[in-house]
């Protein structure tokens, strides 16, 4: 697979879940916070069966790496 393809299928992926985040969200079924708390557990489980347990840490601890830089920039 080329990094072409990669990129093509993450931004398909981002598309559809926002697509669903908003949908979810104007239907009144969940709130943001909500919202990311089911978005990061799909996230966790999908890294663990991936990674397993040790490299589903490191996602999580990578994601806050990323959360936290955002923040401060």
């Amino acid at each position: 697979m080329t990094d072409d393809t990669r990129d093509q299928i993450r931004h398909h992926l981002f598309d559809k879940l926002a697509e669903t985040a908003e949908s979810i969200r104007r239907g009144g079924a969940m709130d943001d916070h909500q919202l990311a708390t089911a978005f990061m557990g799909i996230g966790l489980t999908l890294a663990e069966t991936a990674y397993g347990p040790v490299g589903a840490a490191e996602w999580l601890r990578d994601m806050a790496d990323e959360i936290e830089r955002k923040t401060v920039n």
